[in-house]
């Protein structure tokens, strides 16, 4: 493994045994219904597609989760994501929101207010922490890490740029 790889693992590895850890967050209000912890993978779009230098991008894109839950109802769930920002292969600054329909019919509105986003080439390690402001798990805070990929890093040389990147992605609400 490159040293690039491993010092982007060693810190996604470190942030999210922050997040993890006990007593490292604060303990679960009267809105917090359900530890949810699901996994799965992403697809997002971007127009126009990132390119080296940043600039502005629209987002949107698509997840599908496998879940466990306190609450033996929630087993799976597909979401949708939409944003924008101040977007390049290398670097990111926007913001993203999250809609996830449950597999009961319930959905939750997430908004992520934290990003921690390594590009190497058009290849997002990905950590976005925030709240779910909406719907089933209203008030709790949620971390989502991934890793998306394009097939083609060059395409950050190119006139349309980086525009679909997919890959795994996990939910850790509560």
């Amino acid at each position: 493994m490159s040293t690039g790889r491993t010092l982007i693992t060693t810190l996604l590895v470190a942030l999210l045994s922050v997040i993890a850890a006990p007593g490292s967050r604060a303990e679960p209000g009267p809105a917090v219904e359900a530890l949810t912890t699901c996994v799965g993978t992403n697809t997002v779009r971007f127009d126009p597609g990132l390119r080296l230098l940043p600039r502005h991008v629209a987002i949107s894109g698509s997840g599908a989760y496998s879940c466990v839950s306190t609450d033996p109802a929630i087993t799976s769930g597909t979401s949708v994501v939409t944003g924008s920002g101040t977007l390049g292969c290398l670097t990111s600054d926007g913001s993203t929101t999250e809609v996830i329909t449950w597999n009961t019919g319930e959905w939750s509105r997430v908004a992520y207010t934290l990003a921690v986003i390594v590009q190497p080439g058009g290849e997002a390690i990905v950590v976005v922490i925030g709240t779910v402001e909406a719907g089933k798990f209203a008030g709790s805070p949620i971390a989502s890490p991934g890793a998306q990929v394009t097939l083609d890093p060059l395409q950050c040389l190119g006139s349309t740029g980086v525009e679909l990147i997919t890959g795994p992605s996990t939910l850790i609400i509560g």
